[in-house]
């Protein structure tokens, strides 16, 4: 976890922080988030859900100068960790479990069909991803087609 919070310190560095009031935040990320220090909140809900700082909490902590390990839940501590497994695990038998019979299940076929006329053949690029644009050997145009793909007239 001190891994993981590094990392959250390095990906905030660059972003901007305004403070509201005494616990209030405003970090100037893409989109802007609002960190309560107080009530212990972000408006990317990802310290509610966790119970560990995000990035964007990590940065409101280190311009606001209070420990960053206060913000953290009592359960990522090795303390909780060692305290939970110092007792005695017992396994789970396998008499009560049921047996299982291949032949009970049966995976049907899927229901979707290839769409009909022919496949695309360019890749439709995923949302962040930088189309690279080359030179064409034959109208010296910037694009994404080169001397074979190109359609401009001479």
């Amino acid at each position: 976890m001190e891994k993981k919070l590094v990392a959250a310190y390095n990906d905030s560095r660059p972003w901007c922080v305004s403070q509201a009031n005494n616990d209030v935040y405003e970090v100037h990320s893409h989109p802007s988030v609002l960190v309560d220090v107080g009530k212990q909140t972000c408006s990317c809900f990802q310290w509610q859900i966790n119970g560990f700082p995000c990035s964007h909490v990590v940065v409101a902590f280190c311009n606001s100068e209070i420990n960053i390990y206060d913000s953290i839940d009592r359960a990522f501590y090795i303390d909780t960790f060692r305290a939970m497994y110092s007792g005695t695990i017992y396994p789970i038998p396998t008499v009560e479990k049921p047996m299982f019979n291949p032949t009970e299940y049966f995976i049907a076929p899927s229901k979707v069909k290839r769409p009909h006329g022919r496949p695309k053949w360019k890749r439709i690029p995923s949302k962040g991803e930088v189309v690279q644009r080359i030179r064409c050997g034959r109208c010296r145009k910037l694009g994404n087609h080169n001397r074979k793909t190109c359609k401009e007239p001479l």
